[in-house]
């Protein structure tokens, strides 16, 4: 069985990329089993604050449970204590999700939905499992060392990806920041934002500590496939035919379609875009006030994360 990793911060397109190469033949896609969605992701991230910070050796038994059957095929288990956990988790208003992850109060429907969860389990009859994430930045090595998935990094223009998270109002709490200050401290060398700070610095910075950490994990291992979101946006069919292959998948007709499909407006959440129109698409979206700010805050970082 053939395993891929398809990594990259929130909003770099990775959604659309792991949809297409998982309507590879004989492919099994698993989006996000380690996101906000999962009661066993969120019984996994409690601790870890927003952004897990494993390096390979650590012990992390739920994470060990949670990536192994998800690389399995990341099928729910649908057992009756899965569908109440399932269903449990549901209800929960994402704000309480949050709070808990960022050390604060845990609902009782929250302590109850985490007692029960189960991991996903094996979907027998793939061939091919992809497996996307945009949780993984800082832990990526400690996933790849122990499960030796192939690795598919997809980077982003800054722009297009600070643009998307102001429309969508992401970091919302200074402590989502605050909660990577440490790391970024340690590794980079880099102080966090002032409380005071406008929203934009807080989710550049944090944008940032995410990007640098991947890029740096990234050039430790030549090994990985790496591809922006801009490239793939250019002659999409070919360039995807040829990283499903690179990646030992196999493309077919259910990819194309998908892909062709795909090449129509939408909105928000939605992976339909016109792909021609997205390497530039930051131009319309930021004013030079807020271009200033996202250069100005990346600058501090030690990777080169905005192109020449």
């Amino acid at each position: 069985m053939t395993t891929v990793l398809i990594a990259g911060v929130p909003r770099s397109g990775t959604t659309w990329v792991g949809q297409a190469l998982g309507h590879s033949d004989g492919a099994v896609y698993v989006n996000e089993p380690d996101g906000d969605h999962d009661p066993f992701a969120y019984r996994a991230r409690l601790g870890h604050l927003v952004a897990p910070v494993l390096r390979p050796g650590d012990l992390a038994p739920d994470w060990e449970r949670l990536w192994a059957g998800s690389f399995a095929g990341g099928r729910y288990a649908r057992t009756v204590r899965d569908r109440i956990a399932r269903a449990i988790y549901a209800r929960t208003p994402i704000e309480q999700r949050w709070e808990a992850w960022l050390g604060g109060r845990e609902s009782a429907g929250l302590r109850l939905s985490s007692a029960l969860a189960v991991p996903r389990v094996a979907a027998p009859d793939a061939r091919h499992v992809v497996v996307k994430s945009v949780r993984s930045e800082l832990a990526i090595e400690w996933i790849v060392d122990r499960f030796q998935p192939r690795v598919l990094v997809v980077e982003r223009h800054p722009f297009n990806v600070l643009a998307s998270w102001i429309e969508l109002d992401f970091v919302r709490d200074g402590r989502e920041a605050m909660a990577v200050a440490r790391y970024a401290q340690e590794r980079f060398g880099v102080e966090p934002p002032r409380p005071d700070d406008s929203q934009l610095v807080h989710q550049a910075y944090y944008f940032g500590v995410l990007a640098t950490g991947l890029r740096e994990a990234t050039d430790r291992h030549p090994e990985w496939t790496t591809m922006s979101h801009e490239e793939l946006c250019v002659d999409s069919p070919a360039r995807f035919e040829a990283l499903a292959t690179g990646l030992g998948l196999e493309w077919g007709e259910a990819a194309r379609r998908f892909l062709d499909a795909s090449n129509e407006e939408g909105r928000g959440y939605d992976t339909r875009r016109r792909t021609e129109a997205q390497p530039d698409r930051w131009r319309d979206r930021l004013d030079p006030q807020q271009i200033a700010t996202i250069r100005a805050t990346l600058a501090r970082f030690p990777s080169p994360l905005l192109p020449d």
